[in-house]
């Protein structure tokens, strides 16, 4: 079946503009799972571009945002004042999407000197060295915002969102984007957008849990130490609302798990807090309410408490405790069962119980709800027996992380529709301050070279110096640790870049956020098919891109290519 007969979203994109040869500039489209690198020449012909006719080729579903990137790159001479202006989408009739429906992002590059890597041997091999797109700024921000400069013989790209309401008649929408540096015209982008008959569904059935410490928000936004302040909440707010809009979770805690869920947070679970776009209405699909104690009387009673909060609010959603994290001594395996056991014992399975080990075997049927951390190979016996499995940050796919493939975050989605998992942890997502690693040794004990007092006091002094440096988790921070054994990631543990240095209260995107949005959207798809029956004919598709569980096509056209693979089948099923 031709996409053209189910309705391809299409843009038109006519470059126009009189340069000299020391100052012209190429302008040209790339989808979502493409990183557009500062020495990537100008493409003629990608999976989105045909460059004969200027012609982007994409497609949308209602309920849904749809990207691509508008890439430039200049001659010798650097280019000043770059922007884009969009316009309105107008349909037949009165149709339309507005232009506060697009939204505009200058990517903001940062170089990756030391490639992501397990140790000095354990590289991350599809992470690689080299400036990459990281920090998705919005037009608006004082700094990194638009209008910005490209320097010379150098590309960057502009991110481009267009949420396609769930109101809007399937049919071509027109509108035309203008490039420009200052005055002067660079190019026309003319857009033809031709929505898909289906929608996508409010609810998101990816299930993810990201948390943070409120400590995190606090430190990069230079808050001090009150996290009870209307000031603080309403930052908080603007974060919960981004995760949503990316179909994923944000899931915070400072402790005092019931009043927290029940009270502080219960909007955002019983949806009340989302009233736009995505998600409208619907709470977020995961709860991890962890029953907090070292004894049996503690750790039941917290449990009851748990449940009992739960089934006065109804959130319908995904919920565990988390139990233990990485046990390791037989004494831990020991511990973390019993605690299981007492979890069973008083609530039984309304509270799922959930570990983080590879070592599953140290347990039987049943004592553990959720591993996370498992081998591939073992991951179907765990099933099998009846237990469920996680993946847990980089997912068995590409990885969330700034040197990754621009389908990393996609990857992680798509990863865990064909390996049958329940979910994505990312162990945080605010991570900004590398506390784990900035310690010296005393005696036989790694001590922290701070404290919490001393980080919300001065939390510059702290930070991660965010927007010039990717490498977040490093183990070489700690004094005297062999630099052999080092863990050394770019963006581990984070998905969200404070936006207080630039201008803005608030969260700034990750390329990897909008990676995974794009999974989440993709699994939607494979959802609806499954409704209508079709999830067996999905399987070749999903093969295409993920072959065997933790290999991936690493085409990243080849994802945009599964994508309208999916969207033709949804619109031929009855």
């Amino acid at each position: 079946m031709r996409l053209a007969a189910i309705g391809l979203l299409t843009l038109l994109v006519s470059c126009s503009g009189s340069f000299g040869a020391e100052s012209a500039a190429s302008i040209w489209c790339v989808g979502e799972s493409t990183k557009v690198m500062p020495s990537d020449p100008p493409q003629d012909k990608t999976v989105v571009w045909d460059g004969a006719s200027k012609t982007v080729k994409l497609g949308s579903a209602r309920n849904e945002y749809v990207a691509f990137q508008i890439a430039v790159r200049t001659g010798k001479d650097p280019l000043s004042g770059v922007t884009v202006e969009p316009a309105a989408l107008k349909g037949s009739g009165n149709a339309e999407i507005p232009a506060a429906n697009i939204d505009l992002f200058v990517e903001h590059y940062l170089n990756v000197t030391v490639s992501s890597r397990s140790d000095a041997n354990g590289l991350i091999k599809q992470c690689k060295a080299g400036e990459h797109p990281t920090q998705m700024v919005p037009f608006n921000a004082k700094k990194y915002g638009a209008p910005f400069e490209i320097k010379g013989e150098r590309s960057n790209a502009v991110w481009v969102d267009i949420y396609v309401p769930e109101g809007a008649a399937p049919g071509v929408y027109k509108g035309a984007f203008k490039v420009k540096a200052g005055e002067a015209a660079l190019g026309t982008v003319n857009v033809e957008l031709e929505v898909w008959s289906f929608t996508l569904p409010h609810e998101t059935h990816f299930h993810s849990f990201l948390y943070t410490g409120p400590e995190n928000l606090r430190w990069g936004h230079h808050m001090g130490s009150d996290w009870t302040s209307d000031t603080f909440k309403a930052l908080e707010d603007r974060y919960f609302q981004m995760a949503h809009q990316h179909r994923t979770n944000f899931n915070p805690s400072g402790g005092g798990i019931v009043d927290e869920i029940g009270k502080r947070y219960a909007k955002y679970y019983d949806g009340s807090a989302f009233t736009e776009r995505v998600g409208k209405g619907v709470g977020q699909n995961v709860i991890c309410a962890s029953p907090e104690g070292d004894t049996k009387e503690a750790i039941q009673t917290n449990a009851k408490a748990i449940v009992a909060m739960l089934e006065e609010k109804k959130f319908p959603a995904f919920t565990f405790g988390y139990i233990w994290d990485e046990p390791h001594s037989q004494e831990d395996f020991d511990t973390s069962k019993q605690r299981c056991k007492w979890v069973h014992e008083a609530v039984g399975k309304k509270l799922r119980t959930f570990i983080a080990t590879p070592q599953w075997q140290k347990y039987e049927a049943g004592d553990v709800d959720v591993y996370s951390e498992p081998s591939i190979a073992d991951i179907p016996k765990i099933i099998e027996r009846g237990d469920s499995v996680w993946a847990v940050n980089g997912g068995y796919g590409a990885g969330p992380y700034v040197d990754a493939p621009g389908y990393g975050g996609r990857s992680i989605v798509w990863m865990s529709w064909k390996m049958n998992l329940v979910g994505w942890q990312f162990w945080d997502c605010c991570y900004w301050v590398d506390k784990q690693n900035r310690k010296h040794k005393e005696g036989r004990r790694w001590r922290p070279d701070m404290t919490y007092a001393q980080i919300n006091a001065e939390p510059e002094k702290y930070l991660t110096d965010l927007w010039n440096d990717p490498l977040n988790f490093d183990e070489s921070r700690k004094k005297g640790y062999p630099m052999n054994d080092a863990i050394r990631i770019n963006g581990d543990g984070l998905l969200y870049y404070p936006g207080h240095d630039i201008g803005i209260e608030g969260p700034i995107a990750s390329f990897a956020l909008k990676s995974l949005r794009r999974g989440a959207q993709d699994y939607e798809y494979l959802w609806l098919l499954k409704q209508k029956g079709k999830d067996g004919d999905a399987k070749a598709v999903v093969d295409s891109v993920c072959p065997e569980a933790g290999k991936w096509n690493d085409d990243p056209e080849a994802w945009d290519k599964a994508r309208l693979k999916l969207a033709e089948m949804l619109s031929a099923a009855k």
